[in-house]
């Protein structure tokens, strides 16, 4: 479901068909930026960078369960993440040839932009923050459920929250297009469903 639902967020996208939406939406966060709120945005959406989630939070308990547990497997669901998201993330962002919304380009919600490559950046379809914010939190919680006993009900807060969050910072602060931003989290669904097929209960116990 989640490839099919990129399959068709993608074909919309690329054929124009959202961009009045995308450009509402750009307009209404233009028209309601508070610096307080913007502040608070910057920083929630450091829950997707990458340095944040896949080395220092998903890197810092891998290593850690490796350590703790001396099984080579510690290392599976981290490497498997950062494989998957390089193999999608970048091929599809250089072949969409997408900027951001805060671009000044006439044309900027446009797929293939020759001009918004020549301007300096192209690669905003989808959002990698997103993807990052559903793939490393996953591993994140992964890594943290065999190292400690986590309450269901906080392994889904923290599954949920950071992509929630992430999506509309990204959004609201003109990084992505709302489009991006929905695409990001079919492939980060897709990734993190390929990541937990495998019985990490077994691999990993406690």
């Amino acid at each position: 479901m989640a490839a099919a639902f990129f399959g068709l967020i993608t074909l919309a996208a690329a054929k124009g068909w959202t961009a009045g939406m995308d450009e509402a939406v750009r307009g209404f966060c233009r028209e309601h930026q508070v610096t307080v709120i913007n502040w608070l945005a910057i920083g929630l959406n450091k829950l997707g960078q990458g340095v944040v989630v896949a080395w220092i939070l998903g890197g810092g308990l891998t290593l850690l369960l490796l350590w703790r547990t001396r099984r080579w497997q510690a290392v599976l669901p981290w490497a498997m993440a950062f494989f998957l998201t390089y193999i999608t993330l970048g091929p599809i962002k250089i072949w969409s040839m997408r900027t951001s919304p805060n671009s000044n380009l006439p044309n900027a919600v446009e797929f293939f932009n020759e001009a918004a490559k020549a301007d300096g950046y192209a690669m905003g379809f989808p959002s990698g923050h997103v993807v990052n914010s559903i793939v490393w939190w996953g591993v994140t919680v992964l890594a943290a459920s065999r190292l400690w006993d986590i309450p269901a009900r906080w392994q889904l807060w923290m599954r949920l929250a950071p992509p929630v969050i992430v999506l509309c910072t990204t959004t609201y602060l003109g990084h992505h297009w709302l489009t991006d931003g929905l695409a990001a989290v079919a492939v980060g669904l897709l990734i993190d469903r390929l990541i937990h097929r495998l019985r990490w209960e077994d691999m990993l116990p406690r």
